[in-house]
């Protein structure tokens, strides 16, 4: 099987995966955020924050390393699941015995205590860390898929339970912890590695300099994400940050649903084409000119009806999550871009790029989350999504220096899906307010979500054609048969052009 068939199949249990997990895991967020108060929210939240940091330093870029390495040795491998769990160990203690209890009492004492018990995570995800490295490496993406899945709906209905019965903010810390052990338990059967009792700063250093640059990287990105969280969690309290992370629930779901699952399985493939012949730009190109047909239609039409989104699930009290949602779904040109720029560079060898490309978009972020914090979570998201924009040609001057794609080339790679999605949001925006203002919330939505489809394909046919049909005709083969066939009949044979 070829490198572009194994990218597909792994992208298939990918995206499987990331559907039924984001679906489930936002039937349980629905369910939770009804038995809980929106403080309760915010203090795991905030707690989170800490914990996402920590987990890239646990990771500490190596997985990336061992997937880019031509081959896999058992003991280097050995020697980099020893690192991961000695710097496992080391922050969970630093989290457990000094942040926490400072939280405790100069920030809030439940906060402290859901610190400590969160900072477990880092010891369970270290130690299964190479093992996931490696499947990926291998493309075994459906054992990931599988895993992942099971333990997300046992995990979940455990923390559903446990809300039900009173636990309180104890039913989400109690869920994660469940859910993340169970899932390292199942990837250590199927992975087939088994550490050594080995190390060797020898092979550490064969990879220690690419994944200290891929580790920066990491680390700038998560903070690029997780900054205005902490701002807000810090200066606006537990409630504010609640209605961020409703405002960017959904959004984040579809970046996990649409974006992430291509990122994941692209590392991969772009390390295997720069083995066969180094050209990764054109295999840039074409991940991110298709990942553009879908993801610019979605985020636009989240924009487009965010408002009633948030009021059919969760309720009118999560208004002001809605308008958050707005700001941070029309991000959608610049991320479409960035997702792939960290795999690419770094399959290319280039992690030092990787590295400044994302210093420059945390240094915007936190300067922005500065100066707009005092306006409100709305403000802070606006400012985001001003910030990735203006940024984001700064940020491809990088990509034309470690892969040949000039600015230029990848702003206009995805600029007619871009386009035709603005387009179809403007329609959908306009039909929403003046036309269906008088209309029930859900059959509004209905009626957006019909009215935004039919744009945005009639836009694509009118002034996107050629781009269209030939994106069309690049997914044929990947596409199952009687699909094909159907595609093939819409798309003329290169003979023929």
């Amino acid at each position: 099987m070829n490198v572009k068939r194994k990218l597909a199949a792994s992208s298939v249990w990918t995206v499987t995966a990331s559907v039924f997990n984001n679906v489930s895991t936002m039937v349980v967020f629905i369910a939770l955020a009804r038995l809980l108060t929106p403080a309760q929210f915010g203090i795991v939240a905030f707690a989170s924050v800490f914990i996402e940091f920590s987990r890239i330093l646990v990771g500490a870029g190596i997985p990336d390393a061992l997937i880019q390495r031509p081959d896999w040795d058992r003991d280097v491998s050995s020697t980099a699941f020893w690192t991961n769990i000695v710097i496992g160990v080391a922050i969970a203690a630093i989290l457990c015995f000094v942040v926490a209890p400072l939280a405790g009492v100069y920030y809030d004492q439940t906060f402290g205590y859901v610190l400590a018990a969160l900072s477990a995570l880092l010891l369970i995800e270290g130690a299964s860390t190479v093992h996931t490295a490696k499947l990926r490496r291998e493309f075994r993406h459906k054992i990931i898929a599988r895993r992942s899945m099971s333990s997300n709906v046992i995990g979940g209905v455990i923390g559903v339970t446990l809300a039900y019965w009173g636990w309180g903010v104890w039913a989400m810390v109690i869920s994660r912890l469940f859910a993340s052990g169970m899932s390292s338990l199942l990837l250590w059967r199927s992975s087939g590695f088994r550490p050594r009792f080995h190390f060797s700063f020898a092979e550490y250093r064969q990879f220690g300099q690419f994944s200290s640059h891929q580790l920066g990287s990491q680390l700038l990105a998560n903070g690029n994400s997780q900054v205005t969280a902490l701002l807000i969690g810090s200066f606006l309290g537990p409630a504010a940050i609640a209605q961020y992370r409703v405002g960017s629930r959904a959004l984040n779901m579809l970046v996990s649903l649409v974006i992430t699952p291509l990122q994941s399985a692209s590392m991969s493939a772009f390390s295997r084409v720069h083995e066969n012949n180094r050209q990764i730009g054109p295999a840039y190109l074409r991940v991110t000119r298709a990942c553009a047909l879908l993801t610019c239609p979605v985020f636009f039409g989240m924009a487009a009806t965010a408002p009633d989104i948030v009021r059919l699930v969760f309720g009118p009290k999560w208004h002001e999550g809605g308008l958050i949602m707005i700001a941070l779904a029309l991000v959608v040109g610049p991320a479409t871009l960035n997702y792939f720029q960290g795999p690419a560079l770094s399959a290319a060898g280039r992690t030092g790029l990787t590295f400044w490309a994302t210093l420059i978009g945390f240094i915007g972020n936190l300067l922005v989350a500065l100066c707009t914090i005092s306006f409100g979570p709305i403000a802070v998201a606006a400012g985001h999504t001003v910030r990735a924009h203006i940024t984001t040609p700064l940020s491809l001057r990088f990509v034309a220096k470690g892969i040949g794609v000039s600015p230029w080339r990848a702003i206009t790679n995805i600029a007619p899906p871009y386009l035709c999605g603005a387009i179809m949001a403007i329609a959908v925006t306009t039909l929403r307010l003046f036309v269906l203002d008088d209309f029930p919330p859900l059959g509004r939505f209905l009626l957006c979500v019909t009215a935004g489809g039919i744009v945005y394909l009639v836009a694509l046919l009118v002034f996107a054609r050629k781009f269209t049909m030939a994106n069309l005709q690049e997914l044929q083969p990947l596409l199952p048969r009687a699909i094909g066939r159907h595609v093939a009949r819409f798309t003329p044979s290169p003979s023929k052009r």
